[in-house]
């Protein structure tokens, strides 16, 4: 085979690897082509192309203004320098590169869509409008095209209509394909297909992409962290379930369930059809729908009763149907005493929770909207002498328990590090990063002998695969239970300026390779 040919064999490896989202083999193949024959223009196009997939920009340029040079109007050429620039915060000039790839007879929806998503970035609102209705005119139907236009209509006001293309994009989306796919790379060993509920659409218009990857909890925190071990599709639950779309779908090594709230499934009574959506695809699944059925507030409060060392606050379901305000709230107060939390079944990250002082403080929130069935739980105070609250969390995958953050809040309410009021607390309160760093390291020596022996008991009576479970020690050393499911973020979220633990998120990490190979090497 002379030079050419192979170039030409190289050439076609290197597309079809583009098409598989495998963006590191096919820069070296698209590389070695032009080894064998330099000078070729589509070589250097689709070589740039996929610099910039890899977020390699000033190489993308180079490939691209290397084409222009051997035939100044390819349009191909000027599209992938006004990518590169655009995404190296070079707006104008990026439009100049694209005027010049439109300039050609063969003009592209992508063309004028990445026009308009530059004007968009410049809020030129009206001038993107009408670039979108360009690509339009050459992909009616096009998704990505679909989904810049809403983003443009809600920019100018134009709610209604905005959120009917956002919909329809999402619909042309899952036609072409209902899984999004994240980066292939060589190495990868394993093929993962997170299976995510249903999403809940609203006016903040996140594109298909980011409504799997924006989820609170831990897989959408995976692909990325394991990109060069593990292959992750995802997908919706409704999405998988319609039997034309299931057989568009990649056969994986491994399921992880990420309907992952057990009261959401309950209420929604979709608990066997889940069930048969996982099982069919005949792997291993991680926290299978039967399993997280078992971990409500209200069943994991009963399930962890009578460990030793472990104290689990009351945790009881009330319905408001056919009672009274001042019924309901005698009814409580046999059972409880102030001060107790308020809860709504299914809420997450402490939405729908308030902490009740007195009878009157209950009585209004049983004027707000809570729900008429709802979980009260006994509020427990585990401070002591120490002046702040304190929420820790560990991380369970499998076997393997690691302590991977240390939250501290002047209120009973704590959040993760995300906010600014949050960050300006740690910055006034340094030493309490040290203290986490201590416990991480060592929970025995920071949080006393009997912690870890008391999330080992929590974690056998739990059938989970993969969860978190956060938790205080008071000064006695009893472990004050709050909660444990898979709907918690298990790597860090924290802001760079005040970080969780790096060797924390290390040692978790090394515990979900080894889950993962595990996985992979039973398939």
């Amino acid at each position: 085979m002379d030079d050419f040919e192979s170039a030409k064999q190289f050439f076609f490896e290197g597309l079809q690897l583009m098409e598989a989202n495998d963006f590191l083999a096919a820069e070296s193949k698209f590389a070695r082509a032009l080894e064998l024959v330099p000078g070729r223009i589509s070589t250097l196009n689709n070589l740039s192309a996929v610099k910039i997939k890899l977020k390699k920009f000033v190489e993308a340029e180079a490939c691209a203004r290397q084409a222009i040079a051997l035939e100044a109007q390819s349009p191909e050429a000027w599209l992938n320098v006004g990518l590169a620039q655009a995404a190296t915060d070079r707006p104008e000039e990026a439009l100049q590169a694209y005027d010049r790839a439109l300039q050609g007879k063969s003009a592209s929806g992508r063309t004028w869509l990445n026009k308009a998503m530059t004007l968009l970035e410049l809020k030129r609102y009206g001038e993107a409008l009408l670039a979108c209705d360009q690509a339009l005119q050459l992909q009616p139907d096009h998704h990505q095209v679909l989904y810049s236009k809403s983003l443009i209509l809600k920019e100018l006001g134009r709610l209604d209509e905005a959120q009917k293309i956002y919909l329809l994009s999402l619909e042309q989306r899952v036609a072409s394909s209902p899984v999004f796919k994240a980066e292939r790379r060589p190495t990868q060993k394993a093929d993962a297909l997170i299976i995510s509920q249903n999403p809940v659409i609203d006016d903040s218009f996140r594109s298909f992409e980011n409504l799997h990857l924006g989820c609170l909890n831990y897989p959408s925190q995976l692909a990325e962290r394991f990109l060069d071990d593990i292959h992750f599709t995802y997908v919706f639950e409704g999405d998988a379930a319609d039997p034309a779309n299931r057989k568009r779908i990649p056969q994986p090594d491994f399921v992880i369930n990420n309907n992952a709230n057990g009261e959401r499934i309950l209420s929604r009574g979709n608990l066997s059809a889940l069930i048969t959506l996982v099982d069919s695809f005949g792997v291993p699944v991680v926290n299978h729908p039967a399993k997280v059925i078992q971990t409500t507030r209200e069943v994991s409060a009963k399930l962890l009763e009578n460990i030793p060392g472990v104290m689990v606050p009351k945790t009881r379901r009330f319905s408001s149907a056919g009672k009274t305000a001042e019924a309901l709230a005698r009814e409580i107060e046999a059972q409880y005493d102030y001060p107790l939390i308020t809860r709504t079944l299914a809420g997450q990250e402490g939405q729908g929770m308030t902490k009740v002082d007195s009878r009157d403080a209950l009585l209004q929130v049983f004027a707000s909207r809570l729900p008429v069935e709802f979980l009260v739980t006994e509020f427990v105070d585990s401070r002591g002498k120490n002046e702040f609250f304190r929420k820790i969390r560990a991380a369970i995958v499998r076997d393997q328990i690691i302590i991977v953050r240390v939250d501290y809040d002047s209120q009973w309410k704590i959040y993760a590090r995300k906010s600014d009021a949050s960050v300006a607390f740690y910055m006034k309160n340094t030493h309490l990063l040290d203290d986490e760093k201590r416990i991480c390291k060592d929970p025995e020596a920071g949080l006393g002998r009997s912690a870890i022996p008391s999330l080992r008991a929590i974690r056998d009576r739990i059938s989970l695969d993969v969860f978190g479970i956060d938790f205080d020690v008071d000064a006695a050393g009893r472990l004050i239970f709050y909660e444990a499911n898979a709907t918690m973020n298990l790597f860090s979220t924290a802001r760079k300026e005040v970080p969780n633990p790096k060797e924390a998120d290390d040692a978790l990490k090394l515990a979900f390779q080894r889950y993962f190979t595990s996985l992979a090497a039973r398939r």
